[in-house]
């Protein structure tokens, strides 16, 4: 078994990394929930994909406009959906119909996008998903929703970039109101037995445990265990500098977010119960 110190410190900082990225990562929902970001970037997304002027019909269509709860924009459209609004837009617009009114008699999907303004967004969309035959509807549909999954798909890396950068302010000023230097929390926990001891129990429950989850934020007893707060601020230009250095790891620290720290909380805490195996003695 491996019982130096050092292992103990190890997991006590990231067992501190994974509450403070609990921490943030919730803060971070909440501001997202609370300014309904996602559903404005979809809103926005919207407009890149299909003009802004189209993009309003889309919002103002029955199968759209339902979607959202208490008439608020909803987060997601399913490519499906949005698939079939868009056709019904250009159906509409094109002063024809799917089905030309009969179920038996499927009208040509070209038919009506060569009726839309040369201009018009959604034909420079569709005309190059055209095809021709009796399935023409159905495979431009299959082709369309295509098309929008690759959309959505770039939605959801806008927004993730947007909900980086917030974790990174969230992350800033959580680390910076705490006063939460990594290099100050190594220190302490090396220097003192009792700390270290207690801490790295916690975290070895928690990696047991086997998920993050059983981790409540609310829980302010585990955070109140580590050394952190202004009741010792830097005293002179190398203690700034040094708790400027630690700031910043920090911060780095809880960007690469709770998973990442729990899984590595694991790993580690199995390298603190595993070592060299004795083995059993032979009896002759």
């Amino acid at each position: 078994m491996l019982d130096h110190p050092i292992i103990d410190v190890g997991i006590g900082l990231i067992f501190f990394y994974v509450i403070f990225s609990l921490v943030a990562s919730t803060i971070q929902e909440w501001i997202a929930s609370m300014f309904a970001l996602r559903a404005r970037c979809l809103r926005k997304g919207m407009q890149n994909l299909v003009g802004e002027s189209c993009a309003e019909k889309v919002y103002q269509h029955p199968l759209v406009k339902n979607l959202g709860k208490d008439n608020k924009l909803p987060s997601y459209i399913a490519p499906e959906t949005l698939s079939i609004v868009l056709l019904d837009i250009v159906a509409k617009e094109s002063d024809g119909s799917l089905n030309g009114g009969h179920d038996h008699e499927m009208r040509c999907p070209s038919d009506l996008v060569k009726k839309l303004d040369e201009d018009h967004p959604l034909k420079v969309i569709l005309v190059p998903l055209l095809g021709v035959g009796n399935s023409a509807t159905i495979d431009l549909r299959k082709k369309l929703e295509r098309w929008i999954d690759e959309g959505m798909f770039r939605i959801a890396g806008w927004y993730k970039r947007q909900a980086k950068w917030m974790i990174f302010v969230i992350a800033s000023i959580l680390t910076l109101t705490t006063n939460a230097s990594s290099i100050h929390i190594a220190e302490e926990i090396w220097r003192n037995d009792a700390l270290r001891m207690q801490i790295s129990a916690q975290g070895q429950m928690i990696a047991q445990s086997g998920d993050a989850s059983s981790l409540q934020v609310s829980d302010l007893e585990t955070l109140e265990a580590f050394p952190i707060g202004w009741k010792i601020a830097p005293q002179d230009f190398l203690d700034l500098l040094k708790s400027f250095l630690g700031w910043t790891i920090t911060t780095a620290a809880i960007n690469l977010g709770a998973p990442f720290w729990f899984d590595l909380l694991g790993k580690v805490t199995n390298l603190r119960g595993s070592g060299n195996q004795v083995e059993p003695s032979k009896t002759s």
